[in-house]
């Protein structure tokens, strides 16, 4: 069992090996996590309230857009926030990029169709778009694609599609971020399923977010052939997930594994779905450059 650090958090080469770690920490380590998540998860709101009272969402709005004569550096950084959430999502993780040297590096932190609740093929096709836009002059490119939550699963189609449709010829290295990354589906909506309760979710969520969906099933299939198929280009993953996890408790949907090429694995205690973005904001940008 192999693990390194960045920026505080602690990464494993395999997700087996990541979640072994946490499964053999004590009982009152996880206890002690579980009650830390609820006052990380206050301060949470507390921070998301003074974003919206700082109006942050209005200052970001360039980057939420692409302009219309598409990206044109040498790096393209796309962020796909969580269901019924928006681009301030990444507003840490957007700060700390603001430290690093961008002159070559767009971002790119688009709407998410229906704050994420539409059809997952219906949310992916305009990002999609502006990648391959982006990606079509013969200069080698480098693609970063950030998912949180939802945004994971959407990031996850954006690859699989790219690599099914041979749009990935001048891209010379993928970077691919999940975190909380509802990737196949998440067994929350599975139990709302049994107890008759799905009407509390939009219908396309209901009916691609379980984790036996065709969809989903889809997706993973289409993941697995593109992963084959794409051992010439250089990726990289960064899958994170939280032990305290509601919304996605299953750590298979975001801890996926990637036998043919790198990738590190980290479980974050102490942080819930919502909270553990902001926590791993400087490891995830560490990874991203």
């Amino acid at each position: 069992m192999s693990a390194i650090t960045v920026q505080g958090v602690q990464f494993f080469n395999s997700a087996t090996s990541c979640i072994d770690q946490f499964e053999n920490t004590s009982r009152t380590y996880k206890i002690y996590s579980y009650i830390q998540s609820f006052g990380t998860f206050f301060a949470y709101l507390f921070d998301k309230v003074a974003l919206i009272w700082h109006r942050v969402e209005t200052q970001m709005a360039s980057f939420t857009r692409a302009p219309s004569e598409g990206f044109s550096k040498q790096r393209l950084i796309v962020c796909m926030h969580g269901l019924n959430n928006n681009p301030v999502q990444f507003k840490k993780i957007f700060d700390e990029m603001q430290k690093r040297d961008l002159s070559e590096t767009n971002v790119y932190i688009p709407y998410i169709l229906q704050k994420g609740n539409a059809k997952l093929d219906d949310m992916v096709r305009p990002i999609f778009a502006e990648i391959v836009k982006w990606a079509q002059n013969q200069d080698k490119k480098e693609l970063v694609l950030v998912g949180i939550s939802n945004g994971g699963r959407i990031a996850q189609a954006i690859e699989a599609e790219l690599i099914k449709s041979d749009q990935m010829t001048n891209l010379s290295q993928l970077r691919v971020v999940s975190i909380v990354g509802a990737c196949r589906g998440s067994i929350l909506v599975d139990l709302l399923h049994r107890l008759h309760l799905s009407w509390l979710l939009s219908r396309n969520i209901a009916e691609e977010m379980s984790t036996d969906s065709s969809r989903n099933k889809q997706l993973d299939q289409d993941f697995a052939t593109g992963s084959s198929k794409s051992v010439n280009l250089k990726c990289t993953y960064t899958r994170i997930a939280s032990p305290h996890d509601w919304q996605v408790p299953n750590y298979n949907s975001t801890l996926i594994e990637t036998p043919k090429h790198p990738a590190l694995y980290a479980i974050v205690p102490g942080h819930g779905h919502n909270s553990i973005v902001n926590a791993v904001a400087k490891a995830v940008v560490e990874r991203i450059f």
